[in-house]
């Protein structure tokens, strides 16, 4: 006589299965869509060069990727001082704003987007003859901030979103 050998799982151990499957498949779905899938997101990487002039600082994109001014912070430092500068965030009703992009006939424009071969300026409210700080040549007021030619002078540019340098390097006053 043959007799047959039935096997089955039973019906509660394949319920908790498919419980602990949908649980992970739901834990994924979440952390896609809460951004946990963004950090990995790299700034733009490009060379940037910087020029004190009578009334600011004068950028010049050189060679990198496609920069978007509004998503930037430039950083000044002089010695232990630092300031931090965005493209709107310290402006004040009526005033221009601080950063700008500088287009090909000289002058400033709206356009924030900026690429090889074009600059921006930041802006300086006050040119330092007034400050009383020894050796200033370029400030800003609201809070005072002043470059000065007894200190080694800084910039960084970095990506807002990411919080990474896409440049850096030193002001020569």
């Amino acid at each position: 006589m043959i007799t047959e050998k039935e096997e089955a799982v039973s019906p509660v151990i394949g319920v908790m299965l498919m419980i602990v499957v949908t649980v992970i498949i739901a834990a994924v779905v979440s952390g896609f869509a809460g951004g946990y899938s963004d950090s990995d997101r790299k700034a733009p990487t490009a060379i940037i060069s910087c020029k004190a002039i009578d009334n600011g600082l004068l950028f010049t994109h050189e060679s990198g990727e496609y920069i978007d001014l509004v998503d930037v912070i430039v950083i000044l430092t002089n010695g232990e001082e630092t300031r931090r500068f965005s493209g709107s965030a310290n402006q004040k009703s009526g005033d221009k704003p601080i950063i700008r992009k500088v287009s090909r006939l000289g002058s400033l424009t709206a356009d924030m987007q900026i690429n090889t071969g074009n600059q921006f300026f930041l802006y300086a409210n006050n040119n330092g003859s007034t400050s009383g700080v020894a050796g200033a040549y370029l400030g800003w007021n609201d809070p005072e901030f002043y470059l000065t030619t007894d200190e080694i002078v800084t910039y960084r540019i970095i990506e807002r979103e990411s919080g990474q340098a896409i440049s850096d390097g030193i002001i020569n006053i």
